[in-house]
């Protein structure tokens, strides 16, 4: 979602706000996001995005937060025209748990996260402070993964999100580009695709209404979409 805003983020309010982005990419195969650098330097929750800079007192280490802070220096990802609004539908979409929408009724994913972790806890000599940093990253796991998939949840977390799209669905015409139909994307736009796209990807297709497919289907076809997704998914095939 933070690197489609990325792209998406239009001209900077002036000379001064204007922000270079570098990646760098972070190997979840080998567990970085779990390493005692990530952990105690990073970010304590052990995931990304994460924007960093030393011009930050910290990093940012929440999608949501790092879209606000964006938005204050490129002001069309958030206009005035519709920032009540966009504000508050970009809160709702992130209140949903995307694992527990992806991976309903696989347990097993869950579990595969805790054992990474458990592994490194159970590795004699690691300092105090990554013992601890891996403590609190287990208790991450057990609220939103493991808690995520409680029997339940999953199918509070789907119908909260078939609801929540159906209060998009008046927000785009066939004939819009955009949502509010306003000239140019902006964060919700960024935020809403990926979400769209995810769902379709691991075959939640009742959750999105066939307009919202429609429109995720037109974002999709954009240069912008096509430069930071480079043909791949929302899911990694491994």
């Amino acid at each position: 979602m933070v690197r489609h805003t990325i792209a998406i983020r239009g001209q900077a309010k002036d000379a001064g706000s204007e922000i270079p982005v570098n990646e760098e990419i972070l190997n979840l195969f080998n567990k970085e996001q779990i390493s005692e650098h990530f952990l105690c330097d990073v970010n304590p929750e052990g995931q990304v995005p994460v924007l960093a800079s030393a011009e930050l007192k910290r990093p940012i280490a929440d999608s949501l937060e790092i879209t606000f802070f964006l938005a204050e220096h490129y002001p069309s990802l958030i206009p005035d025209s519709h920032r009540e609004q966009i504000v508050s539908l970009l809160k709702d979409l992130h209140s949903l748990n995307y694992f527990s929408l992806s991976f309903t009724g696989r347990a097993g994913v869950a579990d595969m996260f805790k054992k990474s972790v458990l592994d490194r806890l159970n590795t004699p000599g690691i300092s105090r402070r990554y013992r601890d940093a891996l403590t609190f990253k287990l208790g991450v796991l057990e609220r939103d993964k493991v808690g995520g998939l409680r029997p339940g949840v999953p199918e509070d977390m789907s119908e909260r999100a078939r609801k929540l799209m159906e209060r998009f669905e008046p927000l785009v015409e066939p004939s819009q580009s955009w949502l509010f139909d306003l000239p140019h994307p902006t964060a919700l736009d960024a935020h809403l695709t990926v979400f769209i796209a995810r769902m379709l990807d691991v075959k939640r297709h009742e959750i999105i209404p066939e307009r919202l497919k429609d429109y995720a289907a037109r974002v999709m076809e954009t240069s912008e979409w096509k430069n930071v997704m480079q043909g791949r998914g929302t899911v990694s095939p491994h």
